[in-house]
């Protein structure tokens, strides 16, 4: 869910960066078909662009707005996915609450959306049928719906709506209408428009682009009109007519429904300079920005000897004491690690001695976390199920919680497990899980049940069935985890 959130965060990035200067440079210039195109341009980007997993160049990045964006998305997106350096994965429980709920809201927001617009498209349908004084389908595969009443005429996929008295007054006009958003395929980019508003049902800005994009389809159905000879007075005097009638048919072409005063003043304005078509090439620029500070990057481990990157393939070569892994993200500052800032961010370093094999890198953050088989509920029912409290601990009223250090290899298993901190003790920061398995952290310490305390803790997670493995960019990798295990006496 949290990759959800993040998603429709990148997406509405990408959607507003795009239309804002579309507002400003093309909504009143008299090309229609290029300034459709270039709002299903913003839909479609809004869509696919957060999904795309590409490496920022080294030059880009180091341009200051594109350095200061990246470091805000990537700080949204910690703070949305709860990866906090130097927090403990234990106090993280209420912001991963917080989280969650969070997330709930959009996902309801986002089916609320989608049910009410399937409502429309039904009542769209019951309307055609409802009343019908007679249907015909004609050569062009265009169906007429002739109804009772006075209803405003409307335009749905290949079927006009449009009442006796509309037909028998102004039918050639309001049907040429119609068939021109038939013709056009306006309803395709309704139902591309309608995909994006549920994604981004919170955001202002898409209902902004609604609007243009339905004045676009009125431009153009009114062009193609005034084209095939019909007075441009006796259709204005028709649009201010109708502009009156009701219609309870959102979802669909209307005949009125964009704001008259805009489209009879479109149509008074002379036909725009072919030159000033070169203004819509502004979404070049602006599509390479929004693709390097929203797009997923393409995360490379690098290699740090002595607190200098070293080349991969000389891995073998290496002669130094220990070998230290560093795993770079986006938003998160690496100054604690090598002073160097820009350079994306640092989270995890792993090191080992240098002894059997060449080491490989353990993430603390992992774009997908390991989980325990059935999520949350099912970890708390293991625990509650499995906990043992130690008889040593019991006969010395020795409780408290201790936290626990393991690794989650890449086909699930639990592995250098280690208790980091001992029951009403202070932990040790400094504590690597590497470094433990040849000292304890509190093995000096001689008081026998919190020993007791930690060795239960160990065996528990020990014992545990795999988890399922954390992944980064779709691969299974080795992700380092901190649980608490809370021992308690009644």
């Amino acid at each position: 869910m949290n990759m959800l959130l993040v998603y429709t965060l990148k997406s509405a990035l990408v959607l507003t960066l795009l239309y804002l200067p579309y507002t400003l440079m093309l909504r009143r210039e008299r090309f229609f078909r290029l300034n459709r195109l270039t709002l299903l341009t913003i839909l479609l980007l809004a869509l696919v662009q957060p999904l795309c997993k590409v490496a920022s160049p080294e030059s880009l990045t180091q341009v200051p707005v594109v350095a200061d964006t990246q470091e805000m998305v990537g700080q949204i997106e910690a703070v949305i996915e709860g990866n906090v350096i130097g927090v403990d994965a234990s106090s993280l429980q209420g912001g991963t609450r917080g989280g969650l709920w969070l997330a709930l809201v959009y996902a309801a927001g986002m089916a609320a959306m989608l049910c009410l617009r399937i409502c429309q498209l039904v009542q769209i349908r019951w309307a055609m049928r409802r009343g019908c004084l007679w249907r015909e389908r004609e050569r062009d595969g265009v169906t007429v719906c002739c109804h009772v009443g006075n209803g405003a005429p409307f335009s749905w996929m290949r079927s006009i709506y449009i009442s006796e008295a509309d037909y028998e007054q102004n039918g050639r006009a309001i049907l040429l209408h119609e068939r021109a958003h038939i013709h056009l395929r306006h309803s395709l980019d309704i139902l591309l428009l309608t995909l994006v508003e549920a994604v981004q049902w919170w955001n202002p800005v898409i209902y902004m682009l609604g609007r243009s994009l339905r004045n676009v389809h009125e431009y153009e159905a009114d062009d193609h009109v005034l084209r095939q000879g019909v007075s441009l007075t006796d259709y204005q005097t028709l649009l201010v007519r109708k502009a009156l009638a009701d219609t309870a048919y959102a979802f669909a072409n209307n005949f009125n429904r964009s704001h008259i005063l805009k489209r009879i003043e479109m149509m008074k304005r002379p036909p725009s300079s072919p030159w000033l078509r070169a203004k819509a090439l502004y979404v070049v620029p602006l599509i390479l920005f929004t693709l390097v500070v929203s797009a997923t990057p393409v995360i490379e481990p690098l290699l740090i000897v002595d607190g200098e990157e070293v080349d991969r393939d000389r891995v073998n070569q290496l002669q130094g004491d220990s070998i230290a892994y560093v795993t770079v993200l986006k938003g998160v500052s690496a100054t604690a690690l090598y002073g160097e800032k820009g350079r994306g961010g640092a989270v995890q370093i792993e090191t080992k001695k240098r002894a059997e094999e060449t080491p490989q890198g353990v993430f603390v953050i992992a774009e997908e976390m390991p989980r325990f088989p059935g999520g949350d509920a099912a970890f708390k029912q293991y625990m509650a199920h499995h906990v043992r409290y130690p008889k040593a601990a019991a006969e010395n009223g020795v409780g408290g919680t201790v936290k626990v250090q393991f690794i989650v290899e890449p086909d699930g298993r639990i592995t250098n497990v280690h208790a980091i901190d001992s029951p009403e003790g202070e932990a040790d920061a400094e504590v690597n899980a590497y470094e433990a398995a040849d000292k304890h952290p509190s093995q000096d310490d001689d008081d026998e049940g919190r020993r007791a305390l930690r060795e239960a803790a160990e065996e528990l997670y020990r014992e545990m069935p795999p988890f399922e493995p954390g992944r980064q960019n779709g691969i299974p990798v080795r992700v380092q985890m901190t649980r608490a295990v809370n021992f308690g006496l009644k």
